[in-house]
């Protein structure tokens, strides 16, 4: 029987195991049909470690603190991975911080590379001012040698690959297949019952603390709404205490909740909640949207990255043009005073998820597109 031999080059970083993480349940699913599954990632220590689990090996490259781009020059030790365990499958996530390295893997020991494609700034900046422009041009150019050596390129939604078409062209749509972000259903069990709501409207929206999610706008626009709110929001980042200075300068600090939750926690706490925003200005397809969804919230997202065909307005969300804060008024007025709209927005929304982003269902589609390019090889 011939030994088959996956492995994946991610630019995240993670603990060794026995560490446990979200992630893990992930890599245990792509493991699966695999004699070995290999992850060659960050660390979050200076020096390289090698934990095993089963079938799954971590293989931990040096962190040199918390930005990515040292991976980008340690990744370019995957040759010596590659030629030690002879993987018989490749998976890069990013087709630049370690994609690169794989493509030409993947090019110079004939495997077959799969690569997948998170976020906008392939398309187009994904942040004002010059670092926007300059790493949307690295991004774009650098990118197109990887998917010159790929086998597969993975899209997360027809909205997506509609771009692939008109960015890289027609060769690199060809090898486009539409694999849509997953949803835990098992974690995400917990579905809102009730859409009666308060005199308050709970507010929750997920996101890490960085410019491009547009926290702060959410905070002044909610506030210059007049309408009774109260917001928390999910993540973790730099600018929280920016947030904080806002949120004290418009006297609504005890309406703003920050808090940094697991998966679980999460899923708990988003039923409890009346409406679910998204206002961030760049977006490939948003995970969180997609939980919100699970959790029968209605969903009041701005139109950016891929979510055509995902959110449909009126239909299972309320999808918001420029100018944002009037978009947002008014669908937060809206919602406020319908619970039927609430309701049907929001049932709208899980059925979405069940449909077409359960996890075993996704699963089963990504497993098939990666172990067929052997197949399509020989």
């Amino acid at each position: 029987m011939t030994r088959t031999c996956l492995f994946h080059i991610s630019a995240n970083h993670y603990e060794p195991f026995p560490a446990q993480h979200h992630t893990r349940r992930i890599w245990h699913e792509l493991a699966k049909g695999f004699d070995e599954y290999h992850i060659v990632a960050r660390g979050k220590r200076n020096r390289y470690v090698h934990s095993v689990d089963g079938s799954i090996h971590l293989h931990l490259l040096p962190a040199f603190g918390e930005r990515m781009w040292p991976f980008f020059f340690l990744s370019w030790f995957l040759p010596w991975f590659v030629f030690r365990y002879r993987p018989t499958h490749m998976l890069a996530q990013c087709p630049v911080l370690g994609g690169l390295a794989a493509a030409c893997c993947a090019k110079l020991f004939r495997i077959p590379l799969f690569v997948e494609l998170h976020g906008a700034h392939y398309f187009a900046p994904s942040r004002p001012g010059w670092k926007g422009v300059l790493e949307h041009g690295l991004y774009r150019h650098l990118s197109r040698m990887t998917f010159l050596a790929a086998t597969r390129i993975r899209s997360l939604s027809e909205d997506m690959s509609d771009y692939i078409l008109q960015v890289y062209g027609p060769e690199t749509y060809k090898k486009v297949v539409v694999i849509p972000n997953r949803v835990d259903l098992e974690i995400f069990h917990h579905v809102k019952r009730s859409y009666e709501a308060g005199p308050t409207v709970r507010i929750i929206t997920v996101g890490n603390f960085y410019k491009n999610k547009n926290h702060g706008a959410l905070i002044e626009d909610l506030c210059a709404s007049n309408i009774p709110f109260r917001l928390t929001i999910v993540g973790a980042g730099p600018l929280r205490d920016e947030y904080l200075a806002i949120s004290e300068l418009l006297h609504v600090r005890d309406q703003i909740e920050m808090v940094s939750l697991d998966h679980k926690s999460l899923a708990s706490l988003l039923p409890k909640q009346d409406i679910y925003v998204h206002y961030s200005l760049s977006e490939g397809v948003s995970r969180a949207i997609l939980e919100a969804m699970a959790a029968g919230l209605p969903v009041v997202a701005t139109r950016v990255g891929f979510i055509k065909g995902v959110l449909c307005d009126r239909a299972n969300a309320l999808v918001i043009d420029k100018p944002y804060t009037v978009g947002l008024v008014n669908s937060i007025r809206v919602l406020a005073t319908s619970e039927n709209l609430r309701k049907r927005l929001g049932v709208a929304a899980r059925e979405t998820i069940e449909t077409y982003f359960e996890w075993n269902h996704v699963f089963d589609q990504y497993r098939s597109a990666i172990k067929a390019m052997r197949l399509e090889a020989e």
